[in-house]
């Protein structure tokens, strides 16, 4: 078989619900040759997760992932490396936003927490697969990113948000990811936006942080997951490589 006609691999890190879940069930419909490793901590917690892998009987498999942790990641590349010897597109989505707080009240726990899953979470996911995206030939490379990994864009945030370990642990992201273009030539490397979405993780923190005063045009995981998908899918790395993506096709300033 040549590579044109080979089946598609793709493994989305975060998968069990918001949008790592909708970004596995978009994949599936747009590509029906597609198979899917759908991974994350709690599968067993994930009815949804379990119905949208039954809805493609031998292209969605789910499997254990835990963010930064090198045992899980090196046993979910070894699974794919057996059953096809690569992967083609890689979307580490996992990522928490669990506490808010001034920096002088925010403790360093929290700090390290978010680190730890927001930034270390994609390293540790990229070194463990690193030899299967060089033995595609269209590897790609995507971290779920958010604005607020924007530098010059704070200054538009209300002070009232104060998402310090998450945006930090983002902006650590943009930079890893947008060296990791730059170190590997032969791959497509970016980070991605999906833009303000309504997934379980948004509204708690909206709820339990805010007071409920942020005001942005929530879209559904099935929407953002859609355009995540067509712009991974288009991506080149001439266009797109080492960028700061934005779902609506255009980019965000560092």
């Amino acid at each position: 078989m040549t590579s044109q006609s080979l089946p598609k691999i793709y493994l989305i890190a975060g998968a069990t619900r918001g949008i790592g879940l909708a970004l596995v069930d978009d994949i599936a419909k747009k590509d029906p040759t597609a198979i899917i490793y759908a991974g994350g901590r709690n599968i067993s917690a994930s009815p949804q997760l379990a119905e949208v892998a039954a809805r493609y009987p031998g292209r969605v498999e789910i499997v254990k992932y835990i963010a930064g942790d090198a045992e899980t990641n090196n046993a979910i590349a070894k699974t794919i490396r057996e059953a096809h010897g690569r992967v083609d597109t890689v979307i580490a989505n996992a990522g928490i936003n669990n506490y808010g707080a001034p920096i002088h009240e925010y403790p360093a726990e929290q700090f390290k927490e978010h680190f730890a899953v927001n930034t270390l979470g994609p390293i540790v996911l990229f070194q463990s697969v690193y030899t299967l995206l060089q033995a595609s030939s269209s590897p790609r490379f995507v971290p779920v990113t958010s604005m607020g990994g924007s530098i010059k864009l704070l200054e538009n945030v209300p002070k009232n948000i104060c998402i310090a370990g998450y945006s930090t642990s983002k902006t650590a992201l943009n930079w890893v990811t947008r060296k990791i273009h730059f170190e590997n030539e032969w791959l497509v490397a970016f980070p991605i936006c999906p833009g303000s979405v309504s997934t379980d993780m948004g509204n708690d923190f909206v709820k339990n942080y805010t007071g409920g005063q942020l005001s942005v045009s929530w879209q559904s995981p099935d929407v953002a997951a859609g355009m995540v998908v067509d712009i991974i899918t288009a991506s080149t790395r001439e266009k797109d490589g080492g960028e700061y993506h934005n779902v609506e096709g255009g980019r965000y300033p560092w």
